[in-house]
């Protein structure tokens, strides 16, 4: 029987993506000024985007790769995923989630969400390896 290889969790283009992220987060939560991200919408934006292209590559590419749709860390990866998009939403259609009182907090909660997620996909890349 011919194995499917499991492409890599961790590649420099997602650690390239990934500290882009970092940066979108550090520039919206201080509220620093640089040409187009001072608008904290905008960086949410930009923050799923580049999570998304992430996901991609690491996450639910892998998933489709391998053929692991119904493992459970899939499924929670599914979950933080639509976490994420809910929060979006909701920042643009004017609904306030639990906890969530400002666009601020909504960017942080989403990077928070997103780290869980490359957490979940590294877990779950590990697990499968062995």
């Amino acid at each position: 029987m011919k194995t499917i290889p499991q492409p890599a969790v961790i590649t420099p283009s997602i650690i390239v993506l990934a500290l882009l992220a970092a940066a979108v987060v550090f520039i919206g939560v201080t509220g620093k000024k640089v040409p187009l991200l001072s608008n904290i919408r905008v960086d949410i934006i930009l923050l799923v985007i580049l999570g998304m292209t992430i996901c991609t590559q690491g996450g639910i590419g892998r998933i489709a790769a391998t053929g692991q749709w119904s493992h459970p860390l899939s499924i929670i990866g599914y979950i933080l995923g639509g976490l994420i998009l809910l929060i979006t939403l909701a920042v643009f259609v004017g609904w306030k989630p639990p906890y969530i009182q400002n666009d601020q907090q909504a960017l942080l909660a989403i990077a928070l969400l997103a780290s869980l997620k490359v957490v979940n996909a590294v877990t779950h890349y590990l697990l499968a390896r062995s």
